[in-house]
């Protein structure tokens, strides 16, 4: 094992308009750059030898491993050849870390986050921490612990077969029906049809606007599009397939209507015509016009002749479970200091 730990740090996670217009919270700079050093302080603890920082446009990264105290040995190096302040940055330090062996790739943001370091490295052995609006994917983790678990993964102390497992995607094709090239995209979380004629606001939070929804992940618990999964037909990321859900027509009798929190703290109804349970494998095709969300974001128009094939694959990021990683160390004694001293003790002169 190369005994590195990743570390990616999104600086306008958790900074969109829901916090005008709704009860969304707000992630600080100075939260995120307490995570970052935590993280990194507890990566080399356990066992790496060297972390790679993703710069960032806010200096997050590097303000938080400033004068930082580090045990001899370590490396901390930060990549700054992708920092254009989109997220072809995160897309590109992934890259780069799956071409440099790194062991563990700690990533701090929301679903938007995490997808895209799944487009740069479909299958990150990553421990994803919710610093964003949407955190169905990722979770509250304690930095310290996640910097921990990544270092004993990283350094080969924790097998990452133990303690991670693929994790879904939803592979999407677009064929825009015109002389456009098709288009190729993924998804961790869920794919929306919004009936929309451009992106604007990148948050979904008109349920009139809801079309159809795919989704790999939904929890009765979360906010946003995965709660209306979660409220028809609760599905998390360990379990087999996924949900399809058909909004009504017009006109259109409704077989279920559910209150669902599309915004922190904001309710709407939303009345569904179909509810239909996905295998591994399973195709939906959806048809234009509209704009397509994924995990959570308005992010691509189609036009009335596209038509759109989304598939549930378990090819996505692999999870480490920070608890079973740790629990697993503390088993094996890893945290366990040698006290035994080979050398003979001096004699103590107060004894004469």
């Amino acid at each position: 094992m190369t005994g590195t730990v990743g570390v990616i740090v999104n600086p306008v996670a958790g900074k969109d308009i829901r916090r005008l217009v709704s009860g969304a919270g707000h992630t600080s700079d100075t939260t995120k750059m307490g995570i970052v050093r935590r993280v990194v302080a507890g990566a080399a603890e356990s066992g790496a030898r060297r972390v790679l920082l993703a710069d960032d446009p806010h200096r997050l990264a590097r303000r938080a491993v400033d004068r930082l105290d580090l045990p001899d040995g370590v490396e901390v190096e930060l990549l700054s050849d992708h920092v254009t302040g989109t997220r072809s940055d995160t897309i590109g330090v992934a890259r780069e870390f799956a071409d440099r062996s790194v062991g563990a790739v700690v990533a701090l943001g929301g679903d938007g986050t995490c997808r895209d370091v799944a487009t740069g490295w479909p299958d990150a052995p990553i421990i994803p921490i919710s610093t964003g609006t949407n955190n169905v994917y990722p979770a509250a983790i304690d930095g310290t612990s996640a910097g921990v678990a990544a270092g004993l993964v990283a350094s080969g102390r924790v097998e990452l077969a133990r303690v991670a497992q693929p994790t879904k995607r939803l592979l999407v094709h677009v064929e825009p029906g015109d002389d456009r090239e098709a288009i190729d995209d993924i998804a961790l979380v869920d794919v929306a049809l919004v009936d929309a004629s451009f992106v604007g606001a990148r948050a979904v939070r008109d349920p009139r606007s809801i079309v159809a929804i795919v989704a790999a992940i939904g929890r009765p618990a979360s906010t946003g599009l995965s709660s209306v999964i979660g409220r028809l037909h609760p599905v998390d990321r360990s379990t087999q397939g996924g949900v399809y859900v058909r909004t009504t027509a017009p006109d259109e009798a409704a077989l279920r209507t559910v209150r669902v929190p599309l915004s922190p703290g904001l309710f709407d109804d939303l009345s569904v015509a179909e509810v239909q349970p996905l295998d591994d494998g399973d195709e939906v095709v959806l048809k234009g016009p509209g704009v397509l969300a994924f995990d959570g974001e308005r992010d691509l128009p189609i036009g009335a002749a596209a038509v759109v094939t989304i598939t549930v694959g378990r090819s996505g990021p692999r999870v480490i479970d920070v608890d079973a990683t740790i629990t697993l160390a503390a088993h094996r004694r890893l945290f366990d200091i040698d006290t035994t001293d080979p050398a003979p003790r001096s004699e103590d002169p107060r004894a004469h």
